[in-house]
């Protein structure tokens, strides 16, 4: 393609003079400026077509490119002004680029590579900060806030062997040899075989191609969707960072008998020793396994799916600790449909954000509060803590938490968080609420659950947001109700090598609450 121009800036483009506009398989050749939403690195393409050289801007998002790259990229679909793109390859590497740590890193079109669990490994980790920095500052931008807010990204001491929990699918490889591994980025018909992952433990990354060893030796087969049929479906470890308890969960399909090599047998002794060969690997390299559970997958047709697990071996629970800015700490148990933040070192940090803008209000609601994580944590200075969480089992998980830790000043309701505001507007603790913190999904604050607290109207609310750009709607909207950014945004780096990043924001209600004295 001829005529290409560069521009310089934040938002250097390519510009290219066409007889047409690009289509699938073509190349360009373009400068990689900033970070996607899901990862990718985005360049900006503007393209002069026809004789009438009318003009087009475009987003291209090319996978596995790094900012600060030049690459050439093939062009794979359009939609609503940007291109998705495959890496083909880099002309000029980012001055933060660097070799890959892992083996499977790379495009997903290279046989072992492309495992959808790290997006960022080419960059090195101050590279990394920088470009989710200026992702969460761009987003705040494009709501009309201003992205001076936005302080530098706190990253972790520790950047590798951080995470607590990793679900390792069977399935079969690109050769149709069986595997047990993760997804290939964007591919759930195939699994790279893993030989190790740098995210995990060295214990929990050995246990994987043990693992496969042992049922492939076996004859074991793997659950294949499109089929329907085999058994071998998930392996997921879970491990405490602070306890060295671990536990570990083995999904299947419903079959009762199991083809191995020593002929049928019955499905609940097979998983049965392969739990015990977890157990073994892990005690070979220096760990230990203290709760394995059998799960299997009940999927029928017109029903919700349902999961019937069985405790094999240990204890029903794994524990593991956080520890508070005083230098306190709680302990939690935590089953096998447990949330947990993944990264718990870093989850203490975001915890002390937390706290330093909470302060010492007296009565705290917790939104969106899983298994009481934060809540219990406040709870430690609070007077009363009430937390809403629409999973069941999580608020029961987070009952036994608190109790515990020896805490009664916490209480728990089970529902959406918009529903329960409103069937308790004459509730007690509503009219005393002195803060709010709120933790919600990716998607953000649903309307209601904004409308109910612009009624409560706390004069704080601490927001706890793993989307910049559903917290940047989300402030905006808080922002009509009279509330304002207190002190700075901060980005929290949970999931180094990911383009994943958290954010505590404080935000104050100016002027007098209604029905409150105005220094309540």
């Amino acid at each position: 393609m001829a005529d290409d121009i560069e521009a310089t800036g934040p938002d250097a483009a390519t510009v290219l003079a066409l007889p047409r506009a690009p289509r699938y398989g073509d190349a360009v050749e373009l400068d990689i400026v900033r970070l996607g939403a899901s990862g990718e690195g985005e360049g900006i393409l503007i393209l002069l077509v026809g004789p009438d050289k009318q003009r087009k801007r475009y987003v291209v998002a090319v996978r596995k490119a790094m900012v600060g790259d030049r690459v050439r990229a093939i062009l794979e679909s359009r939609r609503r002004g940007h291109y998705a793109a495959r890496l083909d390859a880099v002309l000029t590497p980012a001055p933060g680029r660097t070799a890959p740590r892992c083996p499977h890193f790379g495009r997903r079109e290279e046989p072992g590579r492309g495992c959808g669990g790290c997006t960022l490994q080419a960059l090195d980790y101050p590279a990394q900060l920088e470009v989710k920095g200026d992702l969460v500052r761009r987003e705040m931008a494009a709501r009309g806030l201003d992205e001076g807010l936005v302080a530098p990204v706190r990253g972790a001491d520790a950047p590798w062997g951080y995470r607590n929990k990793m679900e390792f699918t069977f399935g079969d490889d690109r050769e149709r040899r069986f595997a047990l591994g993760l997804f290939p980025t964007g591919w759930h018909n195939e699994v790279i075989a893993l030989e190790t992952c740098h995210l995990v433990s060295e214990v929990t990354a050995g246990l994987v191609p043990r693992v496969r060893a042992w049922a492939e030796a076996r004859g074991l087969s793997a659950y294949r969707p499109r089929d329907d049929a085999g058994f071998l479906r998930q392996l997921t470890v879970r491990e405490a960072k602070r306890t060295d308890e671990r536990l570990v969960e083995l999904v299947t399909s419903t079959d009762e008998v199991v083809d191995t090599v020593d002929g049928p047998r019955p499905a609940s002794d097979v998983a049965r020793e392969l739990l015990a060969a977890v157990t073994a690997f892990a005690e070979e390299l220096g760990g230990r396994v203290t709760s394995a559970w059998w799960t299997r997958h009940v999927a029928v047709a017109g029903q919700p799916t349902r999961l019937d697990s069985t405790l094999v071996a240990g204890a029903p629970v794994f524990h593991d600790e956080l520890r508070l800015p005083d230098g306190s700490h709680l302990r939690f148990g935590i089953h096998p449909r447990a949330f947990f933040q993944p990264n718990p070192r870093q989850a203490e940090v975001l915890v002390a954000e937390v706290l330093a803008r909470l302060g010492r209000p007296r009565t705290v609601l917790d939104l969106y509060c899983g298994t009481g994580t934060l809540a219990l944590c406040v709870a430690r200075t609070a007077e009363h803590v009430v937390g809403i969480e629409l999973v069941a089992d999580a608020i029961d998980n987070a009952r036994v938490n608190a109790a515990a830790n020896g805490l009664d000043n916490v209480s728990f309701l089970v529902g959406d968080v918009g529903e329960v505001l409103a069937a308790h507007e004459d509730a007690p603790w509503r009219a005393e609420v002195d803060a709010v913190i709120v933790d919600p999904p990716r998607a953000g604050l649903m309307p209601k659950a904004v409308e109910q607290l612009v009624a409560i109207a706390p004069p704080l609310i601490v927001y706890v947001s793993c989307n910049p750009r559903s917290l940047a709607r989300d402030i905006a909207a808080f922002a009509q109700a009279g509330y304002v950014v207190e002190g700075a945004i901060q980005p929290v780096d949970l999931f180094p090598h990911t383009y994943h990043v958290e954010d505590v924001v404080a935000l104050r209600l100016v002027g007098p609450v209604r029905g409150r004295d105005e220094d309540a």
